[in-house]
C-alpha cells in the first residue's frame, strides 16, 4: 500500500521532485538512520534463521517452513525500510518527516508488542531466548576453516556421526536452492545494507531534483520532445 501509494500519487511525485532546503534532508537522513538501527538487529536474526534451516534440516520435519520463516522476517524489514525511506523523500517538512517515521517505526515493533501481551499464552514459551538457546543449538557450519573430518556431537537417523562442516555438494537440490537465496540477501545485507542504507535519504534528496531540473532543462532546449 505504501510504495502503491508513493508510485500513484502525484503529489508525493511532485514533493520527490522538488528541491529541498539542507534542514530537511537532515531530518530525513536522521530518522532513516535511527529506523535502520532498530532494523539491524531483526534482519540479522532473520538471515540467521535461514541459515540455521539450511545447515540444520534434519532437526525439522519440514525445514522450508522454518526457512520461509527466517525469508519473511528479513524480507518484510527490507522493505519496511525501503517504504521508510519513499515516504521520508516524500514529506516536504520537518514536521510530516517525523509523523512518517514515527509511524513506520511502530510498524516495526508491532510484532514486539503483540509477543509482549502474550503474557498468558502457553505458546509463548516455545519462542522465549532461553527455550531457543537450549533447543536450537548451532551444532554444524560452512566455514571453510572446519576441516571435513570434523565431526559434531549429533547423529542421524541411521546413527551416523554427522560432519560438523555443511558441504555444498552433499546438500538437497531444494537445500541448495534456499542456501543461494540466502548467500544472496547476506551479501547484500554486508556489503550494502549495513553501512548505506540509510544514506539513501540523502542521495534520493539530491539525485532526483537534479534529474527533474536537468529533465526541464532539456524540455526547454528541445520543445518538440514534449
Amino acid at each position: 500500500m505504501t510504495f502503491g501509494e508513493i508510485f500513484t500519487n502525484c503529489i508525493y511525485y511532485q514533493v520527490i521532485m522538488a528541491p529541498v532546503n539542507i534542514f530537511i534532508t537532515f531530518a530525513r537522513f536522521i530518522c532513516a538512520t535511527i529506523l535502520h538501527l532498530s532494523l539491524i538487529d531483526e534482519i540479522g536474526h532473520g538471515l540467521l534463521m535461514m541459515k540455521f534451516a539450511c545447515n540444520h534440516s534434519y532437526k525439522f520435519k519440514l525445514f522450508g517452513v522454518a526457512w520461509l520463516c527466517g525469508f519473511l522476517q528479513t524480507v518484510s524489514c527490507l522493505c519496511v525500510e525501503v517504504a521508510n525511506i519513499g515516504v521520508l523523500c516524500g514529506a516536504n517538512d520537518t514536521i510530516d518527516v517525523v509523523f512518517n517515521f514515527i509511524a513506520l517505526a511502530i510498524i516495526t515493533d508491532f510484532d514486539n508488542l503483540v509477543f509482549s501481551s502474550m503474557k498468558g499464552e502457553a505458546f509463548r514459551e516455545l519462542i522465549i531466548e532461553d527455550f531457543c538457546s537450549e533447543v536450537l543449538k548451532i551444532s554444524h557450519t560452512t566455514s571453510k576453516k572446519c576441516s571435513v573430518f570434523e565431526k559434531s556431537d549429533q547423529v542421524n537417523l541411521e546413527g551416523e556421526v554427522i560432519p560438523l562442516r555443511v558441504q555444498f555438494k552433499e546438500r538437497s537440490c531444494c537445500n541448495k536452492f534456499v542456501f543461494i537465496i540466502y548467500k544472496m540477501l547476506r551479501t547484500f545485507y554486508v556489503s550494502l545494507f549495513f553501512y548505506f542504507m540509510p544514506f539513501c535519504a540523502i542521495v534520493l534528496s539530491t539525485l532526483f531534483p537534479l534529474l527533474s531540473v536537468e529533465a526541464l532543462a532539456n524540455a526547454e532546449v528541445c520543445p518538440g520532445l514534449q
